[in-house]
């Protein structure tokens, strides 16, 4: 297993443990978090901002958000994680059948995630916004 694949399968396994604290210990200072969209959640946060912002949304969850890791494709210091997640948001069920989330590693560390999502998803259990499809 490449360097980048076993940093990023532990960082995975903390991050999934729930134990965020960890998980973003390990990354590097100025680690960046993207969520694609236009979604309330969507955007870029550095680090400080995924503790003020992505970890209270998560504690938010009725029923925690559970994510598998299907796959993880690493090359270099780039790594694309193929996932799935389950979890009851504060609004409503959130299921995202599919997820990918792309890393850069640096120095032995997560430097960047873009998370690529169902952001309907998104909308309906966290967000609380009923969408209907056109």
């Amino acid at each position: 297993m490449s360097e980048t694949k076993t940093i990023v399968r532990r960082f995975f396994d903390t991050l999934c443990s729930g134990d965020f604290a960890a998980a973003f210990a390990g990354m590097t200072d100025d680690a960046t978090w993207s969520v694609i969209g236009t979604t309330a959640v969507s955007g870029t946060l550095d680090k400080a901002g995924m503790l003020s912002k992505q970890v209270p949304m998560l504690a938010s969850f009725k029923e925690p958000p559970v994510v598998g890791v299907d796959e993880i494709i690493a090359d270099g210091n780039r790594a694309v994680v193929l996932a799935h997640c389950s979890g009851v948001g504060p609004t409503g069920p959130y299921e995202q059948k599919r997820y990918a989330f792309v890393l850069r590693i640096r120095d032995g560390l997560v430097a960047e995630v873009v998370e690529y999502l169902d952001t309907v998803a998104v909308e309906t259990a966290i967000c609380g916004n009923k969408v209907v499809a056109a």
